[in-house]
């Protein structure tokens, strides 16, 4: 069993969270638990000032859910919820001037299709993320998820896990004693050589890879490029720090945000090799969670396997890569090959090493 640190950066105002996540087996996707809730500090306690927190928070959450910075200054979107407060569940007030609100997830989503932008949802591939950093000043290490460093690089390492909470991204940055870290090299990030960072991030369980190469000089002035590799997809982009949370939200949400404007029609799925009521409501639950499915339902049980009937909001190829970031059931049959029955779609549990 290994021990991954999942570190998730408060507000610019509170302190940074680190869990410790225990895996014994690939992670698939993470449940993001703080998607329609955000932190934001308060100008003063009069009402006008309250109002403009609440509505901050909801800009910054409707970025989260729609994994898109421009939902943020679209007048027309935030128009669309007239009143945020209207929309708060829950709010509170802490010493330290800020102001949690905790949004209601079926309003914002509503208000979202009305206005024809898409929604993310909670389930979130999982990224590892491999950063070489050089100060300029003759040092160039590896940013790990904890150690000693100080000054710029204790910075670099704050600035990413903060923008990625921000953006709703879970992101693990490699232990610095770990077995994984000691086989990759700066030489490797910075040169971007991707077959030993597939074979270092492999035991994180990770559905993405974040490769950056940042230059920390002159001073407040970093430079970045940075990499996300998806399976054998390849995206590269450059900025500063916070660009790389950001570019990996944007990049990922392209990919698995659904569009409420269609209808993805229904499905059959069957799914076999279930063997016990765990896995059953593993998968019953996953199908559930996913975004692309709006309905679902159980046609048959039996010991062959279980067959559900969906209603979808998004196309088959969206749906197919939700399942795929769920890990919990895979294809029957290999890529091209044609299904015993063309309109069922069949997979089977998937087999843990």
């Amino acid at each position: 069993m290994m021990q991954i640190l999942r570190a998730w950066a408060g507000s610019a105002h509170g302190p940074v969270a680190v869990l410790g996540l225990f895996l014994a087996g690939p992670a698939g996707a993470v449940r993001v638990p703080d998607v329609y809730a955000e932190s934001v500090p308060t100008a003063d306690a009069t009402t006008a000032g309250e109002s403009a927190a609440f509505g901050e928070a909801l800009r910054r959450v409707l970025v989260k859910v729609t994994g898109r910075e421009s939902a943020a200054t679209d007048p027309a979107l935030f128009a669309q919820f007239g009143d945020p407060q209207r929309l708060v569940q829950q709010f509170r007030r802490d010493t330290a001037g800020m102001l949690w609100a905790q949004f209601d997830p079926a309003a914002v989503r509503n208000g979202l299709q009305a206005a024809g932008w898409p929604v993310w949802g909670e389930e979130r591939p999982l990224t590892v993320a491999w950063v070489a950093y050089d100060t300029g000043n003759g040092e160039r290490d590896l940013l790990a998820g904890t150690g000693p460093e100080q000054g710029a690089p204790a910075a670099l390492r704050e600035e990413l896990l903060r923008t990625a909470r921000a953006r709703g991204v879970p992101l693990v940055l490699p232990l610095g004693d770990s077995r994984q870290m000691a086989a990759v090299t700066y030489a490797d990030v910075w040169g971007e050589f991707t077959e030993p960072l597939r074979a270092a991030s492999a035991p994180y369980g990770a559905d993405a890879i974040l490769v950056g190469r940042v230059r920390l000089f002159p001073p407040g002035l970093a430079d970045a490029r940075w990499t996300l590799l998806v399976g054998e997809d390849r995206m590269e982009w450059r900025g500063g720090i916070a660009d790389g949370p950001q570019g990996l939200a944007e990049r990922l949400a392209q990919r698995l945000a659904v569009g409420h404007g269609s209808s993805g029609g229904t499905v059959r799925l069957a799914v076999a090799g279930i063997g016990n009521m765990d896995q059953y409501g593993a998968v019953l639950a996953g199908l559930q969670g996913l975004e692309a499915v709006a309905a679902c339902a159980v046609t048959s049980l039996d010991a062959g396997g279980v067959v559900f009937d969906l209603v979808l909001r998004a196309d088959r190829a969206q749906f197919a890569r939700g399942l795929a970031l769920l890990r919990l059931i895979e294809p029957e049959v290999e890529e091209g090959a044609a299904p015993a029955d063309a309109t069922t779609l069949r997979y089977r549990v998937a087999q843990r090493p």
